[in-house]
């Protein structure tokens, strides 16, 4: 299939070599998404190309971010709202000595990344857990626990940084996925993010195939995040962080 090569071809230029293993692995992924979304809304399209080129590809957008952090080593990243699995089961199948805290607060949703994982021998560097992203940002052994946090349309800035920079050590990184819309969301959301203990490192523009410009914000986190973050479950949405809170 073409969409197969290209996504070879475009891993390249995202510093990611892809071997005929991990090309199979790909291949096994759409086929199981395509027999999961059937019965269980994982995405709107399992039309191959669109799946290969917007969800595989894209997922692997961040390349670029982690050899310029030093972050293309083992680590253990955390996606918040995986969904179908993207970005974090891409990122894994790619790196082949990372772990996966694979999270979503839909069930039905990590029932498909269990099977996914068994199936494409990533098991034993994947846990699964059930949870709203406010919830896990106050138990023990979690908080400031990761290396790098990304999260893909999810919400906007303000809201995902309260999910994510909770969860990120200090000296780690958060990595959020947006359309063009990037800088003004950034913009918006930089005392939020000061607040959270983060700082906007960089954001890197990129295409797939052509289409619209694509961005990868960067946020490190430079500082411990205040103990009153996250605030309890559906407040950062209601009331989106924008200065002194």
């Amino acid at each position: 299939m073409r969409e197969f090569e290209i996504l070879r071809q475009k891993a390249l230029a995202f510093n990611i070599e892809l071997s005929n293993e991990q090309m199979e692995k790909f291949r096994e992924y759409l086929a199981l998404l395509e027999n999961f979304n059937r019965h269980t809304n994982l995405i709107s399209s399992t039309d191959p190309q669109t799946v290969v080129i917007k969800h595989f590809l894209d997922s692997l957008a961040p390349g670029p971010a982690f050899k310029e952090t030093g972050l293309n080593r083992e680590l253990k990243l955390i996606d918040i709202g995986t969904g179908g699995g993207f970005p974090g089961i891409p990122l894994l199948i790619a790196f082949e000595d990372w772990k996966l805290y694979a999270v979503d607060s839909i069930a039905k949703k990590l029932e498909f990344i269990g099977i996914l994982c068994e199936k494409l021998g990533l098991s034993e560097r994947v846990e699964i857990v059930c949870v709203r992203a406010e919830e896990l940002g106050k138990i023990p052994g979690k908080r400031e626990a990761f290396d790098f946090a990304v999260t893909r349309a999810v919400a906007q800035m303000s809201v995902i940084s309260e999910y994510c920079l909770p969860l990120v050590r200090e000296g780690g990184y958060f990595a959020a996925y947006k359309a063009k819309s990037a800088e003004q969301e950034l913009k918006e959301a930089e005392n939020a993010i000061s607040m959270l203990g983060g700082k906007a490192l960089k954001t890197f523009k990129y295409t797939l195939t052509g289409e619209e410009e694509r961005n990868l914000i960067i946020i490190k986190k430079v500082s411990p995040t205040p103990r009153k973050y996250p605030r309890r479950t559906g407040v950062p949405v209601k009331r989106p962080l924008s200065g002194p809170c």
